[in-house]
């Protein structure tokens, strides 16, 4: 449990920015690592799941929704400018390895890589966001989508694993179907 001091740092960092973490929060105390940009708005019931060796950041003007799930253990994520994200959106730059058969998961290493969710782009209700996964600038990531990719600037995906399924071509300007 954060102690009143980080607390009153956490909300006092926010207001300075002029951003936005509605309560309650779990995880105080890595919440006060996460870089905030300017009027970020979270909804309730955010979770802040990070090791100190992971770096995170919160680009100007994002909106997130109910119940987000951060989680990190040693590398970084980064969310630009201007994303909308949804209900349940889950991003871990980090999984357990399973290859050695003679432990049990919860008592193997972990491993991962950095993720970024590109500028613009807007995150469904209920995706997840794997590591090693760069989400391009302007993109739609459908409801309920498992990213395990990247994805290219100015596109739509959808499904588990999520696939492109739109780009948009700049010479047609419209959006065509991939």
């Amino acid at each position: 449990m954060a102690s009143p001091s980080e607390y009153l740092r956490f909300l006092y960092n926010l207001r300075q920015l002029q951003s936005k973490v509605e309560l309650p929060v779990r995880n105080i105390r890595a919440a006060n690592r996460v870089k905030f940009g300017r009027n970020v708005r979270i909804r309730k019931h955010s979770w802040f799941s990070l090791t100190p060796q992971c770096n995170v950041s919160i680009g100007d003007n994002t909106r997130i929704g109910r119940y987000f799930v951060v989680s990190g253990v040693g590398s970084s994520i980064t969310i630009e400018n201007d994303v909308l994200m949804s209900e349940r959106v889950f991003i871990t730059e980090s999984n357990h390895d399973f290859e050695d058969i003679e432990k049990p998961v919860q008592s193997s290493s972990v491993s991962g890589g950095p993720v970024v969710i590109g500028a613009e782009t807007w995150i469904g209700i209920g995706v997840c966001i794997l590591p090693n996964v760069r989400i391009g600038k302007h993109c739609v990531i459908g409801a309920n989508s498992t990213v395990t990719k990247d994805i290219p600037d100015y596109s739509v995906a959808a499904g588990s694993p999520a696939v492109v399924r739109k780009r948009y071509d700049f010479d047609r300007a419209g959006w065509i179907s991939v």
